[in-house]
């Protein structure tokens, strides 16, 4: 294997998880403003039908709006509307990429590398004796999943894209149905100037909707169910990795998309001075409605989990009572309501989220389950989020304590083989089609796998109940309220067993 430089570890693991910068309000075709609003009652929302704003789309039992309008002041005066926020667009910061590979991971033979399902930490391997997910449903809200790899169960015609300025629809509707074939967008062929920043106006291909445009979503998708396949004759398949709920439904709602700007500035340094305006740039892109709409979809197609493997920025916690936070709030609970457990990566800020007030969207907000990243010892990886609080589990996301231990090679698990290793798309990877990648967002998808677990053998089971049978049968922690694992390691055998008393 080619080693890699500190500074491409760094990139490639510290970064794994979905990171967002701010990149102002999205804006819709003829320029007015797009924003959330939050307004309760059928009678707010006929008043701001009759207004000069438009609404566009309603969600969380029509109390979160997306809005167009010239100016926030159109809106705010009407009668029942509690907030006003533009509807923030963000770029990736972070970029998802492998680690390095090994020829060996191109080859279930695989199991004996998938230190992540081991009886040492989630105990996965030793749960699917009791249940494997079948008759549950896994929503991915990330990049798409790759629609032809034969180890990721995706169901294309119950998945969907949303994308707030509707330019992909034909309708110009902000959804896509998941299996409509539509022109995407992709990362042009020329220099990549920052992550997830290239040269140029994007390539184009033919494909469904919610299939993968860049391979973050077909990861995450891989941990949580990738299949563990018997044929006929009762003899594995030997395909790739398992999954930890490898005969639930994987569902891919895909929230970014490639978008194209024009007159980009390009940090220099630290400082922020620019070193050069590009006049085109490409890069992944999204917006809070657009995830807030996918995590109000989940429930539809009854998901048992939605996974979010992304989030903004460390921020401080007098956002708390921004109209942003309180939408976010409103659908993530109305999801949770209607069965709906929603798993989120706590982020790889190394950040404490408790002192000071910290916190950081969507993981941060109360109804989610906030998954801190382990490693295959079970303690936190250096890259995780932590805080009292605020993490509510930990689970394998891959490396150790260290930058400098993960690197290692006289490790029980050298590198990088204490990343996860799941499933890519061949056709955005160079033929690749397992990989390692590192980070919470690795983390988070292990549990929304669990979910589907328990819900295979407690069908009726709340989405509350489901958090807090996973919350009391975790381990490796001395309280619920540990800093860096919260309730501690999910460990699947046990959960089971709770959940079936």
């Amino acid at each position: 294997m080619s080693p890699l430089t500190r500074r491409a570890l760094l990139k490639g693991v510290a970064g794994s998880t979905v990171a967002l910068g701010a990149m102002g309000t999205a804006t819709a075709a003829d320029d007015r403003e797009q924003y959330v609003v939050t307004a309760s009652g059928t009678g707010a929302l006929k008043r701001l039908e009759r207004s000069d704003a438009e609404v566009v789309a309603s969600i969380a039992g029509d109390t979160v709006h997306l809005v167009l309008a010239t100016e926030a002041a159109d809106i705010e005066g009407i009668s029942g509307v509690a907030s006003v926020d533009p509807n923030e667009g963000y770029r990736l910061l972070g970029p998802a990429k492998r680690a390095t590979s090994t020829a060996e991971s191109l080859d279930d033979q695989y199991a004996s590398l998938q230190w992540d399902k081991m009886a040492e930490t989630t105990g996965a391997f030793e749960a699917h004796d009791t249940a494997t997910g079948a008759g549950s449903t896994v929503a991915i809200i990330d990049t798409g999943i790759d629609e032809q790899h034969p180890d990721i169960p995706a169901v294309m015609e119950k998945g969907r894209l949303f994308r707030a300025d509707g330019l992909t629809s034909p309708d110009d509707d902000p959804t896509v149905a998941g299996d409509e074939t539509i022109e995407a967008n992709l990362h042009p062929d020329t220099e990549e100037v920052e992550p997830y920043v290239w040269r140029g106006p994007p390539e184009t291909r033919s494909q469904s909707a919610a299939d993968d445009v860049q391979s973050h979503g077909s990861h995450c998708a891989g941990i949580a169910a990738a299949k563990d396949d018997i044929d006929a004759d009762g003899v594995p398949e030997d395909l790739g990795v398992v999954g930890m709920a490898p005969d639930a439904e994987a569902v891919p709602l895909r929230v970014f998309y490639w978008k194209r700007f024009e007159d980009y500035e390009l940090d220099g340094d630290a400082d922020g001075e620019v070193e050069e305006t590009i006049p085109v740039v490409t890069t992944l892109y999204t917006t809070d409605f657009d995830i807030m709409s996918a995590i109000d979809y989940a429930p539809d197609v009854g998901a048992d989990a939605a996974n979010m493997s992304l989030g903004g920025g460390v921020v401080k916690g007098s956002a708390h009572s921004s109209g942003e936070h309180v939408a976010y709030q409103r659908v993530t609970q109305d999801a949770v309501e209607r069965g709906t457990v929603v798993t989120a990566s706590a982020g790889n800020a190394s950040a404490n989220l408790q002192q000071g007030g910290f916190y950081t969207l969507p993981n941060s907000v109360p109804g989610t389950l906030s998954v801190s990243a382990t490693g295959p010892n079970n303690e936190l990886a250096f890259y995780s989020n932590y805080g009292t609080s605020d993490i509510d589990v930990g689970a394998p996301g891959g490396g150790y304590e260290t930058l400098e231990k993960t690197l290692a090679a006289d490790t029980e698990w050298p590198y990088p083989t204490n990343l996860v290793l799941s499933t890519v798309p061949p056709d955005l990877n160079d033929g690749l089609a397992y990989d390692w990648y590192a980070g919470t967002s690795m983390a988070a998808p292990q549990v929304a796998g669990l979910v589907a677990l328990i819900r295979e053998v407690a069908p009726e089971m709340s989405a509350k109940k489901i958090q807090n049978v996973i919350e009391r049968t975790a381990r490796y922690s001395t309280g619920r309220s540990s800093p860096k694992l919260g309730a501690g390691v999910v460990y699947a055998p046990d959960a089971l067993e709770e959940a079936q008393r």
